[in-house]
């Protein structure tokens, strides 16, 4: 006849099991406990404690550190910034009556003005990059919304020479838009 043992196999391993979760959860926490200091503490006790110029010459080095890493990080933003947010686009019109160019100005009496020549034109461009603030200005020439007929290719061509020297584009629902990089 077969006979349990008299002591339970249990009694030995449940202890066992205990000790084992112990050192996992040991082994688990080492790496956020710190070396020591190859000095050692005993050391950093019997060592004199800095005198005011070696803290003020550490207090620089600090602040220059802050200042580099203050930079890096401007630069990064700068490099990092979507398009939208470095570039500035200026918005200008055809008249579908005419095939005149327009620029509007909210900030002027007379909202919507006209592009007649080239030094209108560079006008546009100078008001342009200085209220850019740093950007880019991209100028978006907008065919009429309407089939008119207008512009005629002369006043394209003369509206390509006005803005060749920035980046601009026209915007033709009816055809072909173009964006031109100088």
């Amino acid at each position: 006849m077969i006979r349990p043992p008299s002591r339970s196999v249990t009694r030995f391993f449940i202890p066992l099991i205990d000790v084992l979760i112990l050192l996992f959860c040991i082994f688990l926490l080492m790496p956020f406990v710190g070396q020591p200091d190859a000095s050692g503490d005993a050391d950093a006790t019997d060592a004199a404690p800095p005198t005011p110029a070696e803290l003020k010459q550490k207090l620089l080095d600090a602040e220059l550190k802050l200042a580099q890493a203050a930079a890096e990080l401007d630069r990064l933003q700068a490099a990092a910034a979507s398009p939208a947010n470095r570039v500035r686009v200026r918005v200008l019109e055809i008249d579908a009556a005419t095939g005149k160019l327009f620029a509007f100005d909210p900030d002027s009496a007379d909202a919507r003005q006209e592009v007649r020549d080239q030094s209108d034109a560079q006008r546009l461009i100078d008001q342009g990059r200085r209220t850019a603030k740093g950007k880019d200005v991209f100028f978006l020439l907008l065919y009429p919304r309407v089939r008119s007929g207008f512009p005629e290719q002369p006043q394209i061509e003369a509206y390509r020479r006005w803005f060749q020297e920035v980046p601009h584009g026209f915007d033709n629902p009816w055809g072909q838009s173009g964006t031109v990089k100088p």
